[in-house]
């Protein structure tokens, strides 16, 4: 049967328009625990103190987390799909408005997020980067050294570098490039700028994990399930075989989700 020219209804259609569909966000596990993170107010400081006692004696608090508890936990705690950057939770230094500084969990989400207000955290503010272009050549190195992932084949050519903001560098020499312009009917040398854009699905970033037997099922709305895999048996010294991934539908990625 030639199907050209003709619409042809979506698998899912029916399931999505009468809320059916299954989605990580709304999905409700026995026993659940809510975790709500505390984020940096600063661009870039000095993790001086922590203190989360206050949080833990909180109604309804199951644990509290720092960067601390982490390495304690994991040894090499920091991921990333090019460079091992990202800390699960800062160690040390923040590098960003947001960045995670602690967790708190709780069953109820509203318990989580009060305590978050019982964190006390003492920051020793830093000089900071907030252009791109001026972050090349800025005195100001937002990491020491980067540490090349090799997660993927196409990135497996990437080396460390020390002591520069800039992360990728590639090199194309073909022609004579003064002989291209003055053969040219223009040269244009203009600067361009755009706003700030930004992956926003109606769905936002989520993860449920559930512990089974010794292993660890995450439900994720994540569109690479195979890095999410590898990256937490990575994280967790696990073989990836103890790590299953389910992802159901997503609620838009558009490549925001592309990653851990």
């Amino acid at each position: 049967m030639n199907q050209m020219g003709r619409s042809i209804p979506r698998l899912e259609a029916r399931a999505k328009v009468t809320g059916r569909a299954e989605y990580a966000h709304n999905l409700i596990l026995p026993g659940m625990l809510h975790g709500k993170i505390l984020r940096s107010p600063i661009s870039r400081g000095r993790i001086k103190r922590i203190d989360a006692e206050k949080a833990r004696a909180c109604e309804g608090v199951e644990a509290v987390f720092t960067g601390q508890d982490i390495c304690s936990l994991i040894p090499h705690p920091y991921h990333g799909p090019a460079f091992h950057d990202q800390p699960i939770l800062a160690i040390g230094e923040v590098r960003h408005v947001g960045e995670p500084v602690a967790v708190v969990v709780a069953a109820d989400p509203y318990d989580a997020l009060k305590a978050l207000a019982a964190i006390e955290v003492d920051y020793e503010k830093l000089p900071a980067v907030y252009d791109e272009v001026e972050a090349m050549t800025s005195a100001v190195k937002v990491h020491a050294e980067l540490k090349p992932a090799a997660t993927f084949a196409d990135l497996k050519h990437l080396v460390g570098h020390k002591n520069t903001n800039l992360a990728l560098q590639y090199r194309l020499r073909r022609g004579n490039v003064e002989q291209a312009f003055a053969g040219a009917d223009h040269v244009f040398e203009h600067t361009f700028r755009t706003q700030q854009v930004m992956h926003t699905a109606l769905e936002p970033h989520v993860t449920v994990a559930e512990p089974v037997n010794e292993a660890l099922v995450l439900h994720t709305c994540s569109q690479n399930p195979s890095f999410v895999r590898a990256e937490i048996a990575r994280l967790l010294g696990w073989p990836e075989n103890r790590v299953r991934v389910r992802t159901p539908f997503l609620g838009g990625g558009f490549g925001g989700k592309l990653y851990i």
